[in-house]
């Protein structure tokens, strides 16, 4: 199953942010708190993602202006362990 890393509002008046560049790649497994992109908004921010799994696709290309709420990243979830 899938899940995507959005473009979160870093501060309560953004409305989109520019992808400066992204810190993983495809094929990278992620958990949440690992930094996924650097954003350019009114300031500098690192967005980081709240899920853990591989990263799969990425729908926006560094130097894109994204507005909020719009997914950037494709993760493929990691199956739960079995205890």
């Amino acid at each position: 199953m899938e899940d995507y890393i959005i473009m979160c509002p870093m501060y309560p008046t953004m409305t989109s942010g520019k992808v400066d560049k992204f810190l993983v790649r495809k094929g990278d497994k992620v958990k949440p708190g690992t930094a996924v992109a650097e954003i350019i908004s009114e300031g500098y921010f690192t967005l980081l993602s709240e899920v853990e799994g591989v990263i799969t696709e990425f729908y926006v290309m560094e130097g894109e202006y994204v507005e909020v709420d719009t997914a950037i990243i494709e993760i493929e979830l990691a199956e739960p362990e079995e205890k």
